[in-house]
């Protein structure tokens, strides 16, 4: 009977993950713990072992995007033996897999949201794990929708702006509803010369829902007839698992006509002589420090420190705790890890992935995977 290898939890934010390699050939012979690949979340990269011995078989492609928990290999006990891939066992009886909400509400939020009869259940969207929708939720809802009660999922001109004045403050639109997309949207309430109007995301039955209060407009690709009919004045990008989907996105919404700002926490130190391009996400206790040269469409986790006479690329994006050191030279399309530090006036190519917890100490060419072996084990307690 074949062994079946799944796509592993590597952090608990991510579901998804891209399968960078297959380190083993079809056919090969594996040993339990040999690696067979590499997959890679929004914060790191990540060895696939082998958990138990076999012919090699995959079933998915490299650069394929994964589920954990979705079967992509199996190790058979013969050379050629067939795979039985297994099914879901409530889709095995024929049954509807019914999907779990995110997440709950408090019960003063409840209480706020009957009072100006608001459906609840529109608002459970993509939050992070075990957050809860507050009370501060459906204000920041009432004040952006004005209640609108039995309209759910209906978009009018005064929730996004349309041709009401808006005395000078840009209406952005944030592309992409999913983590760094919630981001965004808090970065923007304390902001006062730009507000959040709407989200658009490729995912199926999002329209109409609404993340923090804003809501999701339609998919990607009307953005620009959104922007035609007024109803936003730049967009920023917030997916951040794929650092060439970014540049895809970007180059294509910018070919078609529509702007790009840049988004900026008011806790963030931008120092003087910084050159930063459009379409740049800076959130809250980064530092671009003096002369840095930013080019556009890059996203800055908490706490990312771009030291003095940088340069970066576009299309980049930094987990949390990047620490560069004077003269750095990064490339475009270059995916940061979280706690990745880098010595003086190295460079990174294009198209690099820099795995958490790196510490780099020479440059790094084009095209390259950087990451540490790992120093701890996590095993069951037997308590």
């Amino acid at each position: 009977m074949a062994k079946i290898i799944y796509a592993p939890l590597i952090n608990v934010n991510d579901d998804e993950m891209i399968l960078l390699e297959w380190s083993k050939e079809p056919g090969d012979k594996v040993h339990k713990g040999e690696v067979i690949g590499m997959v890679e979340t929004t914060k790191s990269t990540a060895d696939l072992e082998a958990e138990g011995a076999g012919f090699f078989v995959p079933l998915v492609e490299p650069g394929a995007e994964i589920q954990v928990g979705q079967v992509i290999g199996a190790l058979t006990e013969n050379l050629g033996d067939p795979v039985e891939i297994p099914i879901h066992p409530a889709r095995e009886e024929g049954k509807p897999v019914e999907p779990e909400l995110p997440r709950g509400w408090t019960r003063k939020a409840e209480v706020l949201a009957r009072r100006h009869g608001i459906d609840l259940h529109a608002l459970q969207i993509l939050p992070a794990e075990g957050e809860t929708i507050g009370e501060m939720d459906i204000e920041r809802y009432l004040a952006s929708t004005a209640a609108m009660p039995g309209k759910s999922g209906d978009i009018s001109e005064d929730l996004v702006g349309g041709s009401q004045p808006h005395g000078g403050i840009e209406r952005v639109l944030v592309i992409g509803a999913g983590g760094a997309g919630a981001q965004i949207l808090d970065v923007l309430t304390r902001l006062s010369w730009q507000r959040a109007v709407g989200l658009v995301d490729d995912s199926a039955g999002l329209k109409g829902k609404v993340m923090l209060g804003v809501p999701v407009l339609g998919a990607i690709d009307d953005a620009p007839g959104f922007f035609e009919e007024g109803l936003f004045d730049a967009a920023i990008i917030s997916i951040g698992t794929r650092t060439t989907l970014r540049e895809e996105i970007f180059e294509r919404l910018r070919d078609n006509g529509v702007p790009f700002t840049n988004v900026i926490d008011p806790r963030a130190a931008v120092l003087t002589n910084v050159s930063m391009g459009v379409g740049n996400a800076v959130m809250p206790f980064v530092q671009l420090a003096t002369s840095a040269v930013i080019g556009n469409n890059n996203f800055f986790s908490t706490f990312v420190d771009i030291e003095h006479h940088n340069q970066v690329g576009s299309h980049c994006t930094f987990g949390p705790g990047v620490m560069t050191s004077g003269g750095v030279q990064i490339g475009s399309k270059v995916r940061f890890g979280a706690g990745v530090f880098v010595e003086p006036r190295l460079s990174i190519g294009d198209d690099c992935v820099i795995a958490s917890g790196v510490a780099l100490t020479r440059s790094v060419p084009a095209k390259s995977v950087v990451k540490t072996k790992a120093n701890y084990v996590i095993r069951t307690s037997d308590d």
